[in-house]
């Protein structure tokens, strides 16, 4: 198997240089856009957009889509940190894409510029016909595109018929976009719900089918015990921070360099606490195929794309490493098997 895995560069994560990150605060004031060079507003898609899924791709890509034809800027409101997040900080990790692998996303969509709403204390107690008639104003969104449930304001109370109804005077449209299904015959809309229910049942390629890509678990090697690297399967170990964490167990993956020109290798990893060994909380152990390097401090792109079978403790590490050695061929078998896995 060559060590550049092609078959998963589509799936390459760009620099997003060409996006404008605009973090505003209700009570910030009019947004000034003569840094974009020009004045006539926004064309934007509003929603967290948490992993920017096939359903979200519908929302924004008819935002783009509309913004090229009247010749402003396409933009995406997101909302930080998430109000989920908000409301309760202590809950567990569920995002479906890191900050920084989201704007590559919306880049890869179109989108020159994203605002990042704060969500403080001000805006939650915000109304939703203040949030029409103050924030969108102030940020001078004249096109504005959502699911058709978009609900906002203190209590939820907007909906998309209520900005359409009290953005007019202020020169401000409404489009409502259909909700996505995965396909005709599934009644369920695509949602980040959905995915994260697959995602914690192991079912990752279930979720990379409503993403439309794989799910990407992206951050920073940290040093570990080496203790794989004595039983002949040295791992770059990683926390989940706050990913969705998926189900305890073994993923064949694919592992993008980002830091060494984004090349990408197959591999095979473990998510868990390691039952056998010492437990250092949750992590993600890969075990990069072909590759002989020091990748301590260094981003990577892990795409899970199949789950191999559930966490589990061993007798003892030969039993582990025998194991292992199993769990590698499936992993080697699926990459074998190459685009039919995609």
């Amino acid at each position: 198997m060559p060590s550049f895995y092609s078959p998963y560069d589509q799936y390459s994560l760009e620099k997003h240089a060409a996006v404008h990150v605009i973090d505003w605060a209700k009570g910030d004031g009019s947004m000034n856009l003569s840094f974009l060079g020009q004045s006539d507003g926004f064309v934007a898609a509003i929603g967290n957009f948490d992993g920017v899924h096939k359903g979200h791709e519908k929302v924004i890509s008819s935002a783009v889509n509309h913004a090229a034809k009247t010749g402003m800027t396409p933009a995406v409101i997101t909302f930080n940190p998430h109000p989920r997040r908000f409301f309760n900080p202590e809950v567990e990790g569920f995002s479906l894409a890191d900050q920084e692998d989201q704007l590559v996303f919306l880049a890869r969509l179109g989108v020159k510029a994203v605002i990042r709403l704060s969500f403080n204390e001000a805006l939650r107690t915000t109304t939703a016909e203040e949030f029409v008639t103050e924030v969108l104003a102030d940020l001078n969104i004249q096109h504005l595109f959502a699911g058709s449930d978009f609900a906002f304001g203190k209590g939820r109370g907007g909906s998309m018929e209520m900005i359409a109804a009290l953005g007019a005077d202020q020169g401000l449209i409404a489009h409502a976009i259909d909700l996505e299904h995965a396909s005709n015959q599934d009644d369920h809309v695509i949602s980040s719900s959905r995915i994260r229910a697959a995602i914690t049942d192991g079912h990752v390629k279930e979720a990379g089918r409503l993403l439309g890509r794989p799910y990407i678990i992206s951050g920073e090697v940290i040093e570990g015990d080496q203790r794989g690297r004595t039983i002949g399967f040295p791992t770059a170990n990683m926390r989940l921070g706050l990913m969705q964490q998926p189900a305890f167990g073994v993923y064949t993956i694919a592992v993008r360099l980002a830091d060494q020109g984004g090349k990408i290798y197959g591999g095979v990893a473990n998510i868990g606490k390691r039952p056998t060994a010492n437990d250092r909380g949750v992590l993600l152990e890969a075990n990069i195929f072909d590759y002989d390097g020091d990748l301590y401090g260094q981003r990577l792109n892990v795409f899970l794309l199949d789950h191999i079978r559930p966490e589990r403790a061993f007798e003892s590490f030969d039993e582990l490493k025998a194991q292992i050695a199993q769990d590698a061929e499936i992993a080697r078998q699926f990459h074998r098997d190459g685009t039919r896995n995609l």
